[in-house]
């Protein structure tokens, strides 16, 4: 497109005309319109509500790439060596969690029981003993049709071992 209004013919195929033309504004150019181009009329309304429709566009082709683009790199990241180190971690951090729980369960049941002492209440030895499951299995082989008071484990709990 060389000569005069070469420039605006350019445009006007690039960009179709912009708004409507006037009557003294008309000229005649010898622009001759390509047929398989659809003529749609680009008003300023038109080219906002296009420009605003393709911002919206790529806002949600981002959206969505984003995410898929960071499972990709968490996938590319991961290995199975940085896996059993996390887990190592973790389990580190989980038994240090439970032991400080413990230390700090057993500093305040010996405390309470300084306490008690000094209160002058000692703990009843008979609520304290425990069952093992050789006096259990001893029970059973003597017949569980025994009489209470004959039986091996209830006297056990009412004269307790001190050794």
């Amino acid at each position: 497109m060389l000569g005069r209004g070469g420039d605006i013919q350019r445009a006007i195929k690039m960009y179709g005309r912009i708004g409507g033309i006037l009557e003294h504004q008309a000229t005649n150019t010898g622009y001759v319109q390509d047929k398989s181009i659809i003529n749609s009329d680009r008003t300023m309304w038109n080219l906002f509500r296009n420009d605003m429709l393709g911002t919206a566009q790529d806002l949600v082709e981002d959206v969505f790439h984003i995410p898929s683009e960071a499972v990709g790199r968490v996938f590319n990241f991961i290995s199975a060596h940085k896996i059993l180190l996390v887990i190592l971690v973790f389990s580190m951090l989980f038994n240090l969690f439970l032991s400080g729980r413990s230390t700090a369960e057993y500093w305040h049941i010996r405390n309470a029981d300084k306490l008690m002492r000094k209160a002058g209440v000692t703990p009843n030895n008979a609520m304290v003993r425990m069952v093992s499951l050789k006096e259990i299995d001893d029970l059973v082989a003597n017949g569980l049709g025994l009489n209470a008071t004959e039986s091996g484990v209830w006297y056990t709990f009412v004269n307790p071992r001190t050794n």
